[in-house]
């Protein structure tokens, strides 16, 4: 019986959940275009049915199997945590790529924090005077050698950690705010990570890269990591800015192997499965200054990189 739920809870659970909720959505997608086509052809439409609402019955009877019942028979509940964070050092490791125009202002924005002792930059191999900008508003750089955001993350989490309680993750584009830090910390309290979510539009300046399109396309990749390991919410899964206990830290680095721009779904897969209690908080999103080096506006590099999430997301 120990093997048999263990196998359950390693390669089935979420799993079963995650690709019965696609093929759900596969069958309603062909019921809708066979209604569509009976218009014109209704013998094709009636063969679209036969296939469609099989497929949408079974795989969704597989989708409440997997939630309502795998779930109370291998996931146990978890006591509330209360860890107090006062007196704790608080960190900040930033990224940086090109980002000479608006680093000095982002460092100085999370430095002027009380609760923050420092902030160290990675600087990805910028081209301009990224690393110099740093070091004049008060912050240490370091050349993080190998191209890419998760990398860079990486070496991010690692220098915050060698002397920081509490290590925070953002980017040096100016689109996060240090006053977020005050909400975010007190949750750190009851859980060993806590990351923002960019999709709340009343949080979300007027111009930022937040469209319709790219907060459609965070809640769909995060609600499928919802389902993966459910019962912790996500509606954002490309949300930098994170903050999380070295302890909790520790139990995942080195686990973290991702360098591109699908990290963070890895690195909160990665999280999941280590044990750490992980919250979800709205945060503050405002315009980029300067050019964007991630997906941006640019849709189509945003869709792939969709696609390696959702990967992640149904393979890891």
């Amino acid at each position: 019986m120990y093997m048999l739920k263990k196998i359950l809870k390693d390669y089935v659970l979420g799993r079963c959940g995650v690709y019965s909720f696609l093929l759900v959505l596969l069958g309603i997608s062909i019921y809708v275009f066979g209604v569509i086509l009976s218009i014109w052809d209704k013998n094709v439409s009636c063969v679209l049915f036969d296939v469609s609402v099989p497929l949408v019955l079974i795989f969704g009877a597989l989708f409440v199997f997997d939630v309502f019942v795998l779930r109370n028979l291998l996931i146990k509940g978890k006591e509330i945590r209360t860890d107090s964070i006062a007196g704790k050092s608080v960190l900040v490791g930033m990224t940086a790529y090109d980002d000479e125009d608006c680093i000095g202002d982002a460092v100085s924005d999370f430095i002027k924090e009380p609760n923050v002792k420092r902030v160290v930059v990675i600087d990805n191999n910028s081209a301009d005077k990224t690393g110099e900008r740093a070091r004049d508003a008060g912050a240490i750089v370091v050349t993080e050698r190998k191209q890419g955001y998760g990398y860079a993350c990486m070496r991010a989490l690692k220098e915050a950690s060698e002397t920081g309680d509490i290590i925070v993750l953002v980017e040096g584009d100016k689109t996060f705010s240090a006053d977020d830090l005050k909400k975010l910390l007190p949750y750190l309290e009851n859980c060993d990570m806590v990351i923002g979510t960019r999709t709340t539009k009343e949080l979300n300046e007027p111009d930022s890269q937040m469209d319709w399109l790219m907060v459609l396309g965070n809640v769909f990749v995060a609600k499928l990591l919802q389902i993966r390991f459910w019962g912790i919410r996500f509606t954002d899964m490309g949300c930098t800015y994170r903050v999380m206990r070295k302890e909790g830290y520790e139990r995942i680095k080195n686990k973290l192997n991702v360098g591109g721009m699908h990290f963070l779904p890895h690195m909160l897969i990665q999280s999941i499965k280590s044990g750490l209690k992980i919250i979800e908080v709205p945060i503050t999103f405002k315009k980029r200054a300067g050019k964007s080096k991630g997906v941006g506006s640019r849709k189509l590099r945003a869709g792939f990189v969709g696609i390696r999430m959702i990967f992640s997301i149904l393979f890891s």
